[in-house]
């Protein structure tokens, strides 16, 4: 029995119908829309475990909606169906973030292959994608999220804000504290950033002692909500850590304008330039020594 429901979005409700009879007697829950924009609403709700959506469908395309549903919920699994195999694009199935496609007419037998086989697709991505320290992405996730995440912003001209962050001093946390707890702190930075950030932000460890998050969307007082909150969080971190390492990070911004697109490498390159200022600033403040 499946945790989430699944949702399935087609313009025939006919077919709708007998979709949802039959996941319902494999054991899922199923809720049907014959508009993408209603299942965006839902499932902005509740995350579904699988989204199954026709192509060609009246406003939003499916694939629209695949794009915007990902960003929302990455684990989730998306299947596209199409009945125009000769307009159909695999390469842009994928790169919306859909594990499989599906041709109609299928049969109930072959539905339930593909989503078990684009569960596996997705699971294998996750593991490719995921930084086994801190289950955060890691840098190869990191970049194939972001170049999905430009581009919606340019077509919805949105701009969004990269947080590239630092460990501060890390490596006097190993030699005076042992490497188990430099992976210890590690993984409770990752923790704090969950905290910190929405659901539907971007969080990864980028190697090493850096981490990069990216806000889609993201007004300036929302910014620097943010900011403050991650200061609360390590603040009460830290004091629940007598005798032991502190945590503390060192950030830097930049901001992705729709109108003047720039790569993942160049954005990045702005907010280390940024967040390398902040923490040469700290150690001026903490003067020699």
């Amino acid at each position: 029995m499946n945790k989430n429901p699944s949702i399935m979005i087609d313009d025939d409700v006919a077919i709708l119908d007998i979709l949802r009879q039959s996941l319902c007697m494999e054991g899922y829950t199923c809720e049907a829309f014959t508009r993408a924009e209603d299942a965006l609403a839902a499932l902005e709700r509740k995350p579904p475990d699988v989204l199954l959506t026709d192509i060609v469908m009246p406003g939003m395309r499916g694939l629209d909606l695949v794009d915007r549903a990902k960003q929302i919920h990455p684990d989730m699994t998306a299947i596209v169906m199409t009945g125009f195999v000769e307009e159909f694009s695999y390469e842009e199935s994928i790169r919306a973030g859909a594990a499989d496609f599906i041709k109609k007419p299928f049969t109930v037998h072959e539905l339930l292959v593909r989503i078990k086989h684009g569960k596996l697709q997705d699971h294998l991505r996750s593991l490719a994608i995921t930084d086994e320290l801190t289950g955060l992405a890691n840098r190869r996730g990191f970049f194939a999220f972001t170049q999905q995440q430009m581009r919606h912003a340019v077509r919805n001209s949105e701009r969004m804000v990269l947080f590239f962050a630092d460990l501060d001093d890390l490596k006097t946390i190993n030699d005076t504290f042992g490497h188990v707890s430099g992976d210890r702190a590690l993984a409770d930075t990752a923790q704090i950033f969950r905290e910190t950030f929405r659901d539907s932000d971007i969080i990864a460890r980028m190697g090493g002692d850096e981490f990069a998050v990216i806000l889609g969307n993201a007004p300036d007082s929302g910014i620097t909500t943010v900011r403050d909150r991650l200061e609360k969080r390590l603040v009460e971190y830290n004091a629940r850590r007598e005798g032991t390492f502190r945590l503390s990070v060192s950030v830097g911004l930049a901001i992705f304008d729709p109108a003047r697109p720039v790569t993942v490498d160049e954005l990045i390159r702005q907010a280390d330039a940024r967040m390398y200022e902040q923490k040469q600033a700290k150690k001026s403040a903490r003067g020699p020594g």
